[in-house]
């Protein structure tokens, strides 16, 4: 084998079981190898990604390494060649089961609202910076005036009138 392309394919002899179910049953190791994929990540875009201090995650990444969980690769990113994390053959192995148990689709799902939540908190804390919309929002309260719509709006009530009915 050329010396650029490693091996990661594991000897399953040399793999220590009970050291690799304690690893999975500390903070973050489930949800590194769950995100980690062929490509790879830079451990700063893990870090924005899980949520997981950046203590753990130094060490879930050390633990993963010496259990031949993951491995450091190079990628070209940002018009320069960068230093990610990908998973090995072991780590494919271990990721494949996950996945196939729902994991890695219920940890994407996570991922997905934590951002989606952000962005809300982030549309509430700017709203609430500015006292102008906030008195605004409650005269119109208390005046009674509908601020939020109760129901969909006509066009969309009979766009699920007929999805229904094509359905039936």
């Amino acid at each position: 084998m050329p010396d650029d392309i490693r091996d990661t394919a594991p000897n399953l002899e040399d793999v220590d079981y009970d050291e690799l179910s304690e690893f999975f049953e500390k903070k973050g190791a489930v949800e590194l190898i769950s995100l980690l994929d062929g490509e790879g990540y830079r451990f700063d875009e893990i870090d924005d990604l899980l949520d997981v201090s950046r203590g753990y995650l130094n060490d879930r990444r050390d633990e993963a390494v010496h259990l031949r969980l993951i491995v450091p690769d190079q990628a070209y990113r940002d018009d320069s060649v960068r230093r990610v994390w990908t998973l090995t053959t072991l780590g494919h192995y271990l990721r494949q089961r996950m996945r196939h148990l729902g994991v890695t689709e219920s940890h994407e799902r996570l991922i997905t609202a934590r951002r989606e939540y952000e962005d809300r908190k982030g549309d509430f804390l700017e709203w609430v910076d500015d006292p102008e919309s906030i008195e605004a929002y409650a005269e119109d309260l208390r005046a009674g005036n509908q601020v939020h719509p109760k129901e969909l709006p006509p066009k969309l009530q009979d766009l699920f009138r007929r999805i229904d009915d094509d359905r039936f």
